[in-house]
């Protein structure tokens, strides 16, 4: 990591009421490249879709509004897996922490087509993220992260199978 990880007193809380989408198609995960804009949290890393709910719009349409606004997928392309309030992220670059909703999709289709807020895509495997690889970690509790995606991961396959 080209930045010092601080103590979590050392990062600025700011207020964000925004969502983290984890889109999961077969047994990858998708990742977009941040475009390297100065106004854009953590820019120039590979992240999952992110976002910002709008005036009087829940968790969920935001989540289904960015992901269609930065990859394609459409909501009816998409399954929810899991909601889960209040997981904390950083910029390590401005020293800033906040809360965001994180919400798991399963996505019927692998068609990507990514808006002018990323540079780039790639599906990858579970172990890629977890090891930290082509991947910079925005989670303060990556591994509560990596769990959940992992559970949804092992439920999808066990319903399939039945």
């Amino acid at each position: 990591m080209p930045y010092r990880y601080l103590a979590m007193k050392d990062y600025k809380s700011v207020k964000s009421e925004g969502i983290i989408a984890v889109i999961i198609w077969r047994d990858k995960v998708l990742l977009l490249k941040r475009r390297n804009i100065p106004f854009i949290f953590n820019p120039g890393i590979w992240s999952f879709v992110t976002g910002s709910k709008k005036r009087n719009e829940d968790y969920i349409s935001a989540a289904y509004r960015e992901i269609h606004e930065e990859t394609g997928i459409k909501k009816n392309e998409l399954k929810l897996l899991r909601k889960q309030a209040n997981i904390t992220l950083f910029d390590p670059k401005k020293r800033k922490k906040w809360s965001t909703c994180f919400l798991i999709f399963r996505s019927e289709t692998g068609i990507v087509k990514i808006n002018i807020e990323n540079s780039g895509w790639r599906w990858a495997e579970l172990d890629e993220i977890r090891k930290g690889k082509d991947y910079t970690n925005i989670f303060l509790n990556k591994s509560a992260a990596i769990k959940a995606i992992s559970g949804c991961m092992h439920n999808a396959k066990r319903v399939k199978e039945v």
